[in-house]
């Protein structure tokens, strides 16, 4: 089990890193749209386990969604309208897995879902397609994910005990998001002293896309739970479906977008 989870893990890293690196830019937007779909198909397994009205009508909803950020954001001061919009979503999601985790329904499954996967949709693809490093913004946002996830695997196997949501996740501790926050941190003055100036911006802004990081994986697991889902597909082996491989990017992407927008960290 752990071979085949490393060596799925190792082949979705190296198509992740040739779909942003080598693919031309809307080649590799496609590449990524495809990517939220599928995210999109298995999150209507968590508002009906089997396929029902409901299930069409939540893609139907989240493709508009999609059209309706694409179009917001068009502008500057839409994107910007837009990237708040998310951070202030991700922070009601936060609220939720950790204050409210017994308030859990289908209408609150649904709307959740059409949000996180509209917002992370529209940020990855802006940045892909209209940033001149968006390939760097892209790949940086995935660095953040994967940074914090081993982060806190590492740190929560040698010293977690206190447990971070157990409603919503028991396996999540404390020091394991302190794992994540330091690895982060890491990954941010490394590149700050590879790129130039701004390390303590890229730093701060790196550290909270991290802990978002978390907000992420911890709604998957939270509408998992709702549906009495184990995993969300059974799609890459050993790991489940694409929403448990890619549900910390959902919050990372919109959220890194936004501070590199606002703040900039040296990086545009």
């Amino acid at each position: 089990m752990i071979r085949q989870r490393v060596i799925s893990g190792a082949v979705i890293a190296v198509l992740l890193l040739a779909t942003v690196l080598l693919l031309p830019p809307l080649w590799s937007a496609g590449a990524l749209s495809l990517i939220l779909l599928v995210a999109a198909f298995e999150w209507s397994g968590f508002i009906d386990t089997h396929w029902t009205a409901r299930r069409l009508a939540f893609l139907v909803l989240t493709g508009l969604a999609c059209v309706l950020a694409w179009r917001v954001s068009a502008t500057a001061q839409g994107l910007r309208a837009a990237l708040w919009l998310a951070l202030a979503f991700w922070t009601a999601m936060a609220a939720w897995v950790f204050v409210l985790p017994g308030k859990t329904g289908r209408p609150a499954v649904f709307a959740s879902g059409v949000l996180a996967l509209s917002l992370a949709w529209m940020a990855l693809v802006r940045m892909r397609i209209d940033w001149p490093a968006g390939q760097e913004a892209v790949l940086y946002s995935l660095l953040i994910v994967w940074l914090a996830d081993s982060g806190a695997y590492f740190a929560g196997r040698a010293w977690g005990v206190r447990k971070l949501a157990p409603q919503v996740s028991p396996g999540k501790t404390v020091a394991g998001l302190w794992g994540g926050v330091a690895a982060c941190a890491l990954l941010a003055a490394a590149v700050s002293a590879w790129r130039g100036p701004g390390m303590v911006t890229l730093v701060a802004i790196t550290v909270v896309v991290g802990i978002y990081s978390v907000v992420g994986d911890l709604l998957e697991s939270h509408c998992k739970r709702f549906a009495g889902l184990k995993d969300s597909g059974t799609l890459i082996p050993g790991h489940g479906g694409v929403l448990d491989r890619f549900d910390s990017l959902l919050a990372a992407a919109p959220c890194l977008m936004l501070g590199l927008t606002v703040f900039g960290g040296g990086w545009r």
